[in-house]
């Protein structure tokens, strides 16, 4: 029996049953209607995310729209199922191409005034597509 470095490593070799996996974009939108913080409820679908270890178990947790939450919140959410869509090699739900989720102006979800310029350069497309403007390490769940 080889030894393992991580939890990650762990999981892999002992995977919890599908039914476990219960993080989506659509529940973070209920999280955040309910009054929870949108970049906590994030970051719990992001470590969820992460250890969902096949494509049908990922394309699950983006696949429902997210109920509406307000203008800001549904485009980042749309944005981010794009995001992990492609960085999975998987298709992007129709439901976030909408242009109906889709900013009219910048926004710079928590970055400070003077990191403005990085979030400009650093957002991936998905984001700068609906005019959100994020730090690179704003989706690492290292």
């Amino acid at each position: 029996m080889r030894s393992m470095e991580t939890l990650r490593d762990w999981i892999a070799e002992h995977p919890p049953p599908d039914e476990r996996f219960t993080q989506t974009l659509a529940t973070v939108a209920e999280r955040v209607r309910g009054g929870e913080d949108l970049r906590f409820a994030v970051r719990e679908l992001l470590d969820e995310f992460a250890l969902r270890g096949r494509d049908d178990l990922r394309a699950a947790a983006l696949a429902e729209e997210p109920a509406r939450v307000d203008a800001h919140v549904d485009a980042y959410l749309a944005a981010l199922a794009e995001h992990l869509a492609r960085g999975c090699g998987l298709p992007v739900p129709s439901w976030a191409l909408s242009d109906s989720r889709t900013l009219d102006h910048m926004w710079f979800p928590g970055v400070a005034r003077g990191f403005r310029p990085t979030a400009l350069r650093e957002s991936p497309a998905a984001f700068r597509r609906r005019g959100i403007f994020i730090a690179r390490g704003a989706l690492s769940r290292v």
